[in-house]
């Protein structure tokens, strides 16, 4: 991909961030996920980072190394006409400079998007406010440079907190965050686990900017979402659980039964598959 069509791309990418319409974003994790997402009219194809992980057998949390996600994004990128946007959980780094120069592998890779954490563990302990903003800031500045501009989905984990507080206080604190990360050069603002309309229209209202919500904790559907303003709805990895679960059902029931329709009646065809992958030899 030459510069000037992922300059396009990333483009096109932010403008769905401001469109009438939600962004729905089923996250995949390798690029037969991705072509068929784009056959069936998605406008983008997004990562998830546990999904990835999943699918190479490590728990999600960068327990896989980041050439390694830049090398799944890489295959995701290259297998589609639309804008790709990778989940690279905390930035496989600390400090804002390295964080910078693992999103420029992202981006070189093809990505137009990522998505950044301000967890310093899952759970835990946040990033402070000001470190986490040096780090978007460190993003956006490398970008510049590329002269790609890169989307950022500044995910703030003040919900998944163990130890957080009350619920009010969570909130004014996700306001705070989402604000300063927008200043920071923020695209949209992804406060993960919030689902209910009140708290999301009131988080939205205060931060200004695009809002990212996951489907998975969602009290409302796409279209009230929309009607409420918020700009993008992501699955996170739902799809690899339900695919999984579709496979553990299968075999269980070969296991149980010995029958095996579940999975050779009623399900895609060699040839059907055929039509979103390459028939060329990898290079």
């Amino acid at each position: 991909m030459d510069r000037s069509e992922q300059t396009d791309r990333a483009g096109t990418f932010l403008d769905l961030h401001h469109a009438p319409e939600i962004l729905v974003l089923p996250n995949v994790w390798d690029p037969l996920g991705a072509r068929l997402l784009e056959e069936l009219g998605f406008p983008a194809v997004a990562t998830a980072s546990a999904a990835v992980a999943f699918s190479l057998g490590y728990d999600d949390g960068q327990r896989i190394r980041v050439s390694t996600m830049v090398e799944v994004v890489r295959r995701i990128a290259g297998a589609v006409s639309v804008p790709v946007t990778a989940d690279l959980e905390a930035g496989y780094a600390v400090e804002p400079e390295t964080v910078a120069a693992n999103v420029r592998e992202v981006l070189r890779a093809g990505a137009v998007g990522i998505n950044l954490e301000d967890s310093v563990t899952e759970g835990g302990e946040l990033h402070a406010i000001e470190l986490q903003c040096a780090r978007i800031r460190a993003v956006r500045a490398m970008a510049v440079e590329e002269d790609v501009p890169l989307v950022i989905n500044a995910r703030t984990d003040v919900f998944l907190r163990k130890e957080g507080g009350p619920r009010a206080a969570r909130v004014t604190e996700a306001i705070e965050r989402g604000h300063a990360y927008v200043e920071a050069g923020a695209d949209c603002f992804y406060p993960i686990t919030v689902g209910d309309l009140p708290t999301l229209t009131e988080i939205r209202a205060a931060v200004g900017g695009p809002l990212n919500v996951l489907a998975t904790v969602s009290a409302a559907s796409a279209p009230e979402l929309e009607a409420a303003g918020v700009a993008r709805l992501s699955f996170g990895p739902g799809l690899i659980r339900a695919s999984i679960t579709a496979m553990k059902n299968a075999v269980e029931s070969l296991r149980r039964t010995g029958s095996y329709e579940s999975f050779t009646r009623g399900t895609l065809t060699s040839d059907e598959i055929r039509a979103w992958v390459r028939d060329t030899p990898e290079p």
